[in-house]
């Protein structure tokens, strides 16, 4: 399996844990909320870059 498929996958997980945290936290934006969907948005990028430059 490919690296950029493996990362999309990652980004896919963190995603959705920061969906849940943020409902288990009823609605709030704490920090965990905000660390998850960064580290979703890094593997997003270097998803799309690998997806973008490699064939």
């Amino acid at each position: 399996m490919a690296a950029k498929y493996v990362l999309a996958a990652l980004a896919l997980a963190f995603l959705v844990a920061a969906g849940g945290r943020y409902v288990r936290g009823r609605g709030a934006r704490d920090p965990a909320v905000r660390t998850w969907l960064l580290i979703a948005l890094i593997f997003t990028a270097v998803a799309a870059w690998l997806q973008w430059h490699t064939s």
